[in-house]
C-alpha cells in the first residue's frame, strides 16, 4: 500500500513541475464552450472537467478552480438496487495542460427493491421475509471440524429458517441444524447436527490484495468468499424406502449473487456519508488551441470504511462502499474532437483497477470477496448552442472484467443519458440529466437459461443423514417459467436522474493580438500521370491505355492560417491551362507534348504573408499500340417455321484489311444444308419445332489476342393447324315444335362456348322456302333462345329436292363453312300455294279450294 501511495504521489509531483512551466493561454472571446466538471457515478468518478458521466478534452486554464454539488440517482443490478449519491468536487487547474481534482461522496441512499436476488441478504446476521422474517434458503460451502464427515468442503443446502442469527464476524456461531429434529439419532454419518459452527475462514491469512477470495465454511460459496449461493425456489420430492419426504432446491445458484457497489448490503435501505475520497489529475496531451483534446486521468480511489471491526462491516451492510482495502487505482484515456463551432463529441475508455475487500477474524485477516476490476467507456455529444446553453447526450458502460469471484447475475450496466448544462456565468451554473439504465435484469435476459445445469449434485440433509441429491430437472420443478427463473424478481425500474450545481472562478477572456502568421499550403493532382491513348485505327496490346482517357486532372490545394485570414490562390503552370478558382481547380493537358509538366500555387492570407507549393504530372504515349481486332457480328432470323430454311450469317468490321480468315460453323440443333466455310449458312428446320437453334462461327486468321467466336439463336415454330367448324346436327323437313328441339340442343352449345359463331346452313325444296325457315329459325334463337344475333349466320345453300338443315359450329379463327349441294335442283320450283277446305270455302262465297 505504501509503494502505491509514493507512486501516486510521484506521478501527481511531475504533473506538478510540467505544469508550471506551461505558458498561459486565454481562452478567446468567441468560443461559446463553457466548462464545467463532471457528476461521475456509477462508474467514473466525480470532479475532473467534463460533461455528466463523460470527460471532455478539456482541462481549466492556470488559476481557474470550480466546487460542485451532485444529486446523482441511479439503477444497477442484481438486486433491482436504487441509488442516490451526493459527490463533491473541487478541481484546480494548474496550467493549460494539467488540473488537479478531488471528491467524496458525502452522503449515499441505497435502497433494495429485490433482496432474495441478492446473497448479502442470506448472511448469518440477515434475515428475509417468507412472509415471516427468518434466514434464507442458500447453497453454502459445508461447515468444517473434526465431527462433520465426509461433507466437508461439499456444496450444501441450508434450509429456510435454519441459520441462528449470528452477529460479525460470524465465526464460532451455530451454524443452524439444517432440518433435523434433536429426537433423530444421526447414526455413523458423521453430520455435526446441533454442534455445527461457522468458520473459521479457510486460506493465508493475510493474502494479497489483488488475488482470490478465502473459503468461509458454513457462511459462503463452494467458489469462495463469503457470499453464499442463494436459493430461489424449493420443490418436495416424495418419499422413499430410506427418505421420507424431503425438500430440495429447485432453482438456485451456487455462485454467489452480488452488487459490485455495495456487496454486503443487508438492509432494504442503508444510508451512510463520506464513504470514498478520490485524488486525480487530468493531464491534456494537446495544446489548448487544438480542436482535438486527447490526455488521460489517473486517480486513487480511497475506502474509509472496511471490514476489520464490527463497527466498519455494519457500514458495508449499510452500503456504503464495497470496502477494498487498500483502495482503487483508475486510468482513463479520453479524447474529444470540435465538428464545428456548436458540436462536439468526447470518448471515454478506461481501467480501474479494485483492491479486494478484508475482514479481521480470530485467526487473521482473510480477503472477504474477489472484486471485478471495471473496464470504463463512453461516447457523449454536446451541442453548446451558445455560452449559456449547452444540450448533452452520453452512452456508457462499465464493463466488469478481470479475476474475480463468480456473479451469478452479474449484470454490467448500460447509461444512456439526456441533459443539459447551463451558464448563467462563465464561473457559475447547474445542469440537470435523465439517466436510463438500458440493460436492467428483466425477463428477456434470461430467456433460454435453466439454471440446475450449473452442478449435477449438490448435498442435502435428511432424518438418516446428509446425502447426495440429484437436481430435479428445471423442466419437471418449473425452475424456469417462460425462460425466466422461478422465483427470481426481474427489475422494474430503470429511471434516473442528475442535478448538479457549481461555482468558481475563470480566467477573463481578452481578445488576443499576435503578430501576423505565415499560412501553410499543400498541392496534389488526382493523377501523376497521364497516358493517351492508341492512334485511331490501333489499340493497345496490354490495355493499360484505355480510349476513354481525360486530359484534364484535379488541383487541391490544402491551405491553413494560423491567424483564421482569408486566403487567396493563384496559380501557374508549365503547360496546359488551369480553369476555376479557389482551393479546388481543373489542370487541362490537351494538345501539350510528351513531357513532365508543373503546376503551382500561390496562398495569399491578405496581410503580406504567402505560401508555396507544387506538384507535377507526366504526359505519355502509349508504347504498345497494334492494329485493332475486328468487330464481329453475328445475325439470325427472329422466329422462323418448322420445315423452312434458316439463314444465318456473320459480318467482320475493322481489323487488318489484309488478314485472311476462315469460317467454321456449328449449329446445336438441325443440319447446315449449305454455306459451310463462308460467311453465311443455310440451316435445314425440319423437324425442329419448338426447339431454339443456336449457331456458332469460330473465326481462323485473327490475332491470338482478337476473340474469334459469335453465336447467335433463333426460335423454330411449330407447324400450327389452325381451328375447323364442325357439322351439330342435320335434319330434314320436320315440323316447327320438333325444329325447335333441335335448335334449343344448338342453343346449349352455342352458351356452353361463348366465343363460338353458329351457322343456319339451309337447303329449300322451292323458291324462297329457304329464307322463310330460317328467318323462324332465328327469330326462336333470338327471341326465346336469348342467343345474340350476331353470333348466328345464316347460309342459303340453294336448292334440292328435298329440304335439309345443317347446324355448325365454328371455333374463333375457324373458316365458315362452305355448303355442299350435291343434289342440286335448277331451275328451283315454284312453292306450291296451300290449299283451303271445303267449309272455308263456302264461307268465302261458294269458290272451289284446293286440296291440302
Amino acid at each position: 500500500m505504501r509503494l502505491a501511495r509514493r507512486a501516486l504521489f510521484a506521478a501527481l509531483t511531475m504533473l506538478v513541475l510540467c505544469a508550471a512551466a506551461s505558458a498561459q493561454a486565454l481562452r478567446p472571446e468567441t468560443d461559446p464552450r463553457n466548462l464545467s466538471p463532471a457528476v461521475g457515478t456509477g462508474g467514473p468518478v466525480a470532479g475532473p472537467t467534463g460533461l455528466f458521466t463523460v470527460y471532455d478534452g478539456q482541462t481549466i486554464r492556470r488559476g481557474e478552480f470550480t466546487f460542485s454539488i451532485a444529486y446523482s440517482n441511479f439503477d444497477r443490478d442484481p438486486g433491482n438496487v436504487d441509488l442516490t449519491e451526493v459527490p463533491l468536487s473541487f478541481n484546480v487547474g494548474l496550467s493549460d495542460h494539467l488540473e488537479l481534482f478531488f471528491n467524496t461522496t458525502a452522503w449515499r441512499g441505497i435502497h433494495v427493491n429485490n433482496p432474495q436476488n441478492l446473497s448479502s441478504f442470506y448472511l448469518p446476521n440477515s434475515q428475509l421475509k417468507f412472509p415471516f422474517l427468518g434466514s434464507g434458503p442458500a447453497i453454502i460451502l459445508a461447515p468444517s471440524g473434526p465431527n462433520v464427515g465426509t461433507i466437508a468442503g461439499t456444496a450444501l443446502f441450508r434450509p429456510r429458517f435454519n441459520q441462528p442469527f449470528v452477529q460479525w464476524p460470524f465465526v464460532g456461531g451455530s451454524a443452524g441444524n439444517f432440518g433435523i429434529n434433536a429426537g433423530i439419532p444421526q447414526g455413523n454419518t458423521g453430520f455435526p447436527g446441533f454442534s455445527a459452527t461457522l468458520g473459521p475462514p479457510v486460506g493465508t491469512a493475510n493474502s494479497g490484495n489483488f488475488g482470490p477470495a478465502d473459503n468461509f465454511p458454513g457462511i459462503g460459496s463452494v467458489v469462495g468468499g463469503i457470499l453464499p449461493g442463494i436459493v430461489l425456489a424449493t420443490t418436495t420430492l416424495p418419499p422413499t424406502l430410506l427418505n421420507g419426504a424431503i425438500t430440495v432446491p429447485a432453482t438456485f445458484t451456487i455462485a454467489p449473487s452480488y452488487l459490485p457497489d455495495a456487496p454486503f448490503i443487508n438492509r432494504l435501505y442503508g444510508e451512510s456519508s463520506f464513504t470514498s475520497f478520490v485524488v486525480g489529475a487530468k493531464w491534456r496531451w494537446t495544446g489548448p488551441r487544438n480542436p482535438l483534446g486527447v490526455g488521460i486521468i489517473p486517480f486513487y480511489r480511497y475506502y474509509p470504511d472496511k471490514a476489520d471491526d464490527f463497527s466498519g462491516f455494519n457500514q458495508l451492510q449499510r452500503g456504503a462502499s464495497p470496502g477494498g482495502d487498500i483502495g482503487d487505482f483508475g486510468l482513463i484515456f479520453f479524447l474529444d474532437a470540435r465538428l464545428s463551432r456548436s458540436v462536439n463529441v468526447s470518448v471515454n475508455g478506461g481501467y480501474i483497477l479494485n483492491s479486494n475487500p478484508k475482514g479481521t477474524f480470530p485467526s487473521g485477516e482473510f480477503t472477504l470477496l474477489d472484486r471485478p476490476d471495471e473496464f470504463l467507456s463512453g461516447i457523449a455529444f454536446d451541442f453548446p448552442v451558445n455560452k449559456y446553453f449547452q444540450p448533452v447526450l452520453e452512452l456508457r458502460t462499465t464493463q466488469y472484467v478481470g479475476g474475480r469471484t463468480p456473479n451469478a447475475f452479474e449484470n454490467s450496466p448500460v447509461d444512456a443519458l439526456a441533459g443539459v448544462k447551463i451558464y448563467p456565468r462563465r464561473w457559475m451554473g447547474f445542469g440537470f440529466a435523465y439517466r436510463y439504465h438500458i440493460n436492467q435484469q428483466d425477463r428477456s435476459m434470461f430467456e433460454g437459461t435453466d439454471f440446475n445445469t450449473q452442478v449435477n449434485q449438490i448435498t442435502n440433509v435428511n432424518p438418516i443423514g446428509p446425502q447426495p441429491i440429484t437436481v430435479v430437472p428445471a423442466t419437471t420443478v418449473g425452475a424456469t417459467v417462460g425462460g425466466f427463473p422461478r422465483g427470481f424478481i426481474e427489475s422494474d425500474d430503470a429511471n434516473g436522474f442528475i442535478g448538479q450545481f457549481w461555482i468558481g472562478r475563470r480566467n477573463a477572456r481578452t481578445p488576443e493580438f499576435l503578430p501576423n502568421q505565415p499560412p501553410t499550403v499543400t498541392l496534389s493532382a488526382s493523377s501523376g500521370t497521364i497516358v493517351r491513348p492508341c492512334p485511331p485505327g490501333t489499340r493497345s496490346r496490354s490495355g493499360g491505355c484505355p480510349g476513354d482517357y481525360s486530359s484534364t486532372v484535379q488541383l487541391s490545394a490544402n491551405a491553413t492560417d494560423p491567424d483564421g485570414d482569408t486566403l487567396l490562390y493563384t496559380y501557374t503552370t508549365t503547360g496546359g491551362r488551369v480553369t476555376g478558382d479557389g482551393a479546388n481547380v481543373s489542370w487541362d493537358l490537351t494538345g501539350v507534348q510528351p513531357g513532365t509538366y508543373t503546376a503551382t500555387v500561390e496562398v495569399d492570407d491578405g496581410c503580406g504573408c504567402m505560401a508555396y507549393s507544387s506538384t507535377t504530372v507526366t504526359v505519355s504515349e502509349c508504347s504498345d499500340c497494334i492494329p485493332p481486332c475486328p468487330e464481329i457480328s453475328v445475325s439470325c432470323p427472329s422466329d422462323v417455321q418448322a420445315g423452312t430454311p434458316a439463314t444465318v450469317s456473320v459480318n467482320l468490321s475493322g481489323g487488318d484489311p489484309n488478314a485472311s480468315v476462315t469460317y467454321n460453323w456449328s449449329v446445336s440443333a438441325g443440319t447446315i444444308s449449305s454455306g459451310q466455310g463462308t460467311p453465311s449458312i443455310t440451316i435445314d428446320t425440319t423437324g425442329l419445332g419448338n426447339q431454339t437453334v443456336t449457331a456458332t462461327v469460330e473465326i481462323g486468321g485473327l490475332p491470338p489476342e482478337c476473340d474469334r467466336t459469335r453465336s447467335c439463336s433463333f426460335s423454330v415454330l411449330p407447324i400450327v393447324t389452325p381451328p375447323e367448324c364442325r357439322k351439330f346436327d342435320e335434319y330434314a323437313d320436320l315440323r316447327f315444335n320438333d325444329e325447335k328441339a333441335r335448335l334449343d340442343n344448338f342453343a346449349i352449345q352455342l352458351q356452353q362456348e361463348p366465343g363460338s359463331q353458329g351457322y343456319y346452313v339451309i337447303f329449300g325444296s322451292c323458291e324462297g322456302e329457304a329464307d322463310q325457315r330460317s328467318a323462324r329459325a332465328v327469330d326462336y334463337l333470338v327471341n326465346n333462345r336469348q342467343i345474340d344475333r350476331s353470333r348466328i349466320t345464316v347460309v342459303n345453300g340453294g336448292c334440292r329436292e328435298q329440304l335439309t338443315v345443317e347446324l355448325w359450329i365454328c371455333p374463333t379463327g375457324a373458316a365458315a363453312p362452305t355448303p355442299s349441294n350435291s343434289a342440286t335442283v335448277d331451275p328451283c320450283p315454284q312453292c306450291r300455294r296451300p290449299t283451303y277446305g271445303r267449309r272455308r270455302a263456302r264461307r268465302r262465297g261458294g269458290r272451289r279450294g284446293y286440296e291440302e
